[in-house]
């Protein structure tokens, strides 16, 4: 078959023409029809729903300069319904609020109901809890100093640990009125690694306890502070004399001690020890009315000392009145004399009775001499006398 005999014939090129028209006719419409579909897939896409559980902070409508309140959440879930557009730009923005409504609620325990703020009227939610359980009290705010809790047995053998500090030293409590005034103290707890040896610096958080140690619903500010406890190596010693005092007694009574341990050796610190001449102990004398005498334990005086030898004296206990009723009777032997057996009483007392006696003699002698001078005297005066009245 001749080629060329098609390709040169014209009706071949309009047969050909009529082809490609028929075809480009079918490929455009085929595109308008697909063109329309698009649109119904992105609408059916707008209309369509979701659902997302977000977890909220839940915030309180209250006058919080006046009141105080507890028992609530801090978060709480809310289920959120509706187009898939809207369920996105809500999870990225988060733009909405979840809280409690106590404006016009007294102090006391209410249960309330948790309401929402800030979501489109088209969107559908539920939340979980859907009301709480909330106390009401009247807000206090007081100031207390930090108290560094520790572990000391935790510190590596042969090592002490010095005075702890706290920065902030005090710091503010808010609460319900009644928690406020349990509190005993606020506590920062260190934690001591077994086997320390060297100094620690930590950021520690705090809390407040009533005085059986239970930890009271309060908000701390700050939070935590920066804790530092000094760690030596306990290596010199010091010997230091004793100073007793009484423990427990009665303030009408004073109390006299002796013992015959009269120092100790201390170690620990050279810092620590450089600030003791003597070691106080406390001897308690609760009930001593007579001479007693106890066996007194000695604790390490100050931080920095980590033993003291010994660790216990005996101490022999005078009350005053004892002592008192011995010096009257030491004073009484004194001034009389000396002790003797009975018969050697009646001899001296014997003696005794034979001096007096003499002495009354001695002195009836004198006195009887001296009236016979006296007589003499006046009969010499009268013989004068009278010889002088013959010569004349």
């Amino acid at each position: 078959m001749n080629l060329n005999y098609f390709f040169n014939n014209k009706w071949f090129y309009r047969l050909l023409s009529l082809v490609f028209a028929i075809f480009l006719f079918s490929y455009v419409s085929s595109l308008g029809s697909g063109g329309s579909n698009p649109p119904s897939n992105n609408n059916t896409s707008m209309m369509s729903e979701r659902s997302v559980t977000l977890k909220m902070p839940l915030n309180l409508n209250v006058n919080s300069d006046k009141y105080f309140v507890t028992g609530y959440p801090e978060k709480v879930k809310i289920k959120i319904s509706g187009a898939d557009s809207m369920m996105t730009a809500i999870t990225n923005t988060r733009n909405f609020s979840v809280y409690a409504d106590l404006s016009k609620l007294k102090p006391g325990t209410h249960r309330v109901k948790l309401q929402e703020a800030g979501l489109s009227r088209n969107l559908s939610y539920k939340i979980s809890p859907a009301t709480v359980k909330v106390k009401i009290s009247v807000r206090k705010t007081a100031d207390f100093p930090v108290q560094v809790v520790y572990n000391s047995d935790r510190l590596a053998s042969g090592y002490q640990n010095g005075d702890s500090s706290a920065n902030p030293q005090v710091v503010s409590v808010t609460g319900a009125r009644a928690d406020i005034n349990k509190i005993d103290r606020v506590e920062a707890l260190l934690d001591i690694p077994q086997g320390t040896d060297d100094t620690l610096a930590k950021q520690v958080m705090l809390q407040a306890v009533d005085n059986s140690g239970k930890i009271l619903n309060v908000v701390i500010s700050p939070e935590t502070v920066r804790v530092k406890l000094p760690v030596y190596r306990a290596t010199a010693t010091k010997k230091v004399s004793l100073n007793f005092v009484a423990s427990g007694g009665s303030s009408n009574q004073n109390y006299n001690f002796s013992s015959k341990t009269k120092e100790v050796s201390l170690e620990g610190t050279k810092r620590a020890l450089s600030k003791l001449s003597q070691l106080t102990v406390s001897v308690p004398v609760s009930g001593v009315t007579s001479e007693t005498t106890k066996t007194v334990k000695i604790a390490a005086p100050a931080n920095g000392i980590s033993t003291v030898t010994p660790s216990e004296v005996t101490v022999t206990i005078t009350p005053s009145s004892v002592s008192t009723g011995k010096a009257a009777s030491s004073t009484k032997s004194s001034s009389s004399s000396p002790s003797f057996s009975t018969a050697e009483q009646s001899s001296v007392e014997s003696d005794n009775s034979s001096v007096s006696s003499s002495s009354a003699i001695d002195n009836s002698t004198s006195s009887a001499s001296t009236t016979t001078t006296s007589s003499s005297e006046k009969s010499v005066t009268s013989d004068t006398t009278s010889k002088d009245n013959k010569s004349n």
